[in-house]
Formats: C-alpha cells, sequence, structure tokens
C-alpha cells in the first residue's frame, strides 16, 4: 500500500483505507475504485492524501502515528472548539468543549502509550472538509500534539502534566481562531494584529478552565532563544523546554506543509532549515532529537528519487531514518515495473529523494519569484 497526494492519483486506483465524513460516515470504503470523478470530489473536499492499493507494495503497511479511531476523536474535538469560536466574540469555551478535548486528549495519550518507541510520524487526515484553512488548522493542531505528546511520554511526564502537555500543543494556535479574520489570516513579517493570537490564546485557555500548564503553550510558542520572538521577546532558558519543543515542531509541520506564506517543503529542506537556525532560534540538541526520531519519510510514502523513478518508502533505518530503504516501483518515464527492486539511500549517498508521489521534477524557482524567506519571516507562521 502506498500514500499518494490525492492530485496524484489516476482513475483505476483501488483505495486501501476508508474515507469518512465529518460526521464519520464512510463516504468511499476500502477496496473503492477512483474514477476522474471521484478525484475531483475529494479535491474539492479537501481530502489530502488517500492510502492505495499498488501492484509491487502489498506487502508495505504504511506507518500511523495513531489510530483511526483516536483521529477521529480529535478531529471531532477540534471541530467543536472551531465551531464556537470562528465568526463569534466568545471569550471562553463551553464546558461541554472543554471536557471534550481533555477526554480527547486522554485517548490520545493512551494511544501513544501503546505504541512506545516508535518514531512520530505525520498524521493524515482521512476525513474531509470543504474548507481548506480549516483542514489545515486540524492536520496542524494534531501533528504538534501528537509530537509533543510522545515527547513528553519520552521524558516521563507525571500523567497530569502530560495531559495538560497534550492539551497545550493541540491548541497552541487556538487563538487564531479569535483574530477578526479567523483563519484567512495572511501573515506578513511583523503583523502586529497576527501576533495578538498567542496572548489570545493564553486568555482563552486559561479562562475555559485549561491547565495554566497548557495556556502556557500557546502564550510561548512563538518565543525564540535569541529574543527576537514574541510577544515577550524571553531568550534562552527564560523560554521552558516543552515551549521549545512546540515552537520546533510548529515550525517544522508548517514548512513542510506549505502553510502560511511559503511554498512546501520537502521534510529534508524544512529540517536544513531549522539547522539554519539551531543555536540562535532553536536550541541545537532539540533539532537533533527531531531529526533522530522523526520519519521524514514514513513508511508507505511514494517518493521520486533524482534518478526520476518512483518508489515506495519500505523500511526505515534506525539510526537514519531520513535515508530510508525504497522500493522502486515505476521507471522514470512513469512505466510499472514487473520486477520491483529496492535501494538503500542510507548506503547509496549518490541517491537524493526529489519529490513525493508522482510529481515531476520542476525547476528552481528563481530568488525573484520565490517569497523571500529567512528565519525572521518563520517567527509569525
Amino acid at each position: 500500500m502506498i500514500i499518494i497526494h490525492t492530485s496524484q492519483c489516476r482513475p483505476g486506483m483501488k483505495l486501501g483505507r476508508s474515507i469518512y465524513t465529518e460526521q464519520g460516515h464512510v463516504l468511499a470504503g476500502r477496496g473503492f475504485v477512483l474514477t476522474e470523478h471521484a478525484i475531483r470530489r475529494l479535491q474539492q473536499l479537501g481530502m489530502p492524501y488517500l492510502h492505495i492499493e499498488e501492484e509491487g507494495t502489498e506487502d508495505i503497511a504504511p506507518d500511523q502515528a495513531i489510530r483511526d479511531e483516536t483521529t477521529i476523536v480529535l478531529h471531532g474535538a477540534l471541530t467543536h472548539v472551531m465551531d464556537e469560536l470562528l465568526g463569534g466574540d466568545k471569550e471562553t469555551l463551553s464546558p461541554n468543549v472543554v471536557r471534550f478535548v481533555c477526554d480527547a486528549t486522554k485517548i490520545l495519550v493512551d494511544d501513544l502509550k501503546s505504541r512506545r518507541n516508535a518514531p512520530s510520524l505525520p498524521v493524515h487526515l482521512t476525513t474531509t472538509l470543504t474548507d481548506g484553512d480549516k483542514q489545515h488548522f486540524l492536520e496542524h493542531a494534531m501533528n504538534v500534539g501528537v509530537c509533543a505528546t510522545r515527547l513528553g511520554l519520552e521524558e516521563g511526564l507525571a500523567t497530569e502534566d502530560l495531559h495538560a502537555l497534550a492539551i497545550g500543543a493541540m491548541l497552541h494556535d487556538v487563538g487564531r481562531l479569535l483574530l477578526p479574520s479567523g483563519l484567512k489570516a495572511r501573515v506578513t513579517l511583523n503583523d502586529q494584529a497576527y501576533m495578538k493570537h498567542a496572548e489570545l490564546g493564553y486568555k482563552l485557555l486559561r479562562d475555559s478552565g485549561f491547565p495554566l500548564m497548557a495556556a502556557h503553550c500557546a502564550l510561548f510558542h512563538h518565543e525564540r532563544l535569541d529574543g527576537s520572538g514574541y510577544p515577550f521577546g524571553l531568550e534562552g532558558k527564560k523560554i521552558h523546554p516543552h515551549h521549545q519543543w512546540i515552537s520546533i515542531f510548529d515550525m517544522f509541520d508548517t514548512m513542510v506543509n506549505g502553510r502560511g506564506n511559503g511554498a512546501p517543503m520537502l521534510p529534508h529542506e524544512a529540517l536544513e532549515v531549522l539547522y539554519g537556525g539551531a543555536g540562535s532560534l532553536y536550541d541545537m540538541d532539540k533539532v537533533r532529537r527531531l531529526r533522530d526520531n522523526m520519519a521524514l519519510f514514513p513508511r508507505g510514502t511514494t517518493v521520486r528519487l533524482s534518478t526520476g523513478e518512483l518508489g515506495v518508502v519500505s523500511a526505515l533505518h534506525e539510526d537514519s531514518k531520513q535515508r530510508p530503504i525504497v522500493r522502486v516501483i515505476r521507471s522514470s518515464e512513469g512505466e510499472l515495473l514487473s520486477k520491483p527492486y529496492e535501494v538503500d539511500l542510507k548506503r547509496q549517498l549518490h541517491l537524493m529523494i526529489s519529490g513525493f508521489g508522482n510529481e515531476q521534477p520542476e525547476a528552481k524557482e528563481t530568488p525573484e519569484r520565490l517569497e523571500p524567506r529567512s528565519n525572521k519571516v518563520f517567527h509569525v507562521v
């Protein structure tokens, strides 16, 4: 089975995992054969990735960060949060939604406890939303929440603190829902109006009755070691290690998924950007731990090699997750190989992953066409 972007799917492909509606109903079951109309409709519904049964990959089981059931519960909790806050003037969440969020994060913690020693993985939603901004908010919240909670487990946090960290990490950006433009806000450098989301999120979580530790995650996730962050410009050890972690996970997921002002980056490209800020914006040891624990290309991910061939990640190295084993299934011309073969990127260093799925290599954009990128821009995404 492979994980492939919906825009790269072709008619005749067969679903390997079911797709659900926002209400939890099955929209298309496992084994459903895609048509051109179905692919177009799934794109319109905002379905980013699909699990596909592909010849030559029958023995590959894509990694999952959390169980489908956990994903659905977290999705429901976050949807209730958005429904209460977007377009309104509420300053707190209702007790029912607060309980829903707390219960959902407890389920997340229990799920991750059953997956100890597994690598950190991205969350791919199997539900459809017609609003792309909401879809991005949900996926980003889940990715940061899962990564931070897994980290808390590794560090042996007490259960109460672990639940608070899970809430704070998942709702670190909740203040964005309180901005006048909501999730439609487009960030510009030193955007003072947007920067208020950190304090707005803190006040909302605090006044809604969530643990203070959770509220602090929203308040401090844009602080940077060199004092160039916001809202207070804290430096170094004045920033709690957990808040430093959330800022790193927040930035990594933002770059990989192309939210904010930037185009999507490949995971190893995003990691290079973090390394560029290590020692000034981010703690070097924490960036290294992200590199060592994050599966940049999880099993089942379709990738294009620097040779132009298409493959699927079939295995990971414990000590080099960014250089996986790739099973090549299609030629550079897109023809299905009768005898797929595997290449070990850890040992064949002349080969690189140049893209995801079926996307064709494109010429690099010239500096004039690119949005200027700098570590300062990354503060406000």
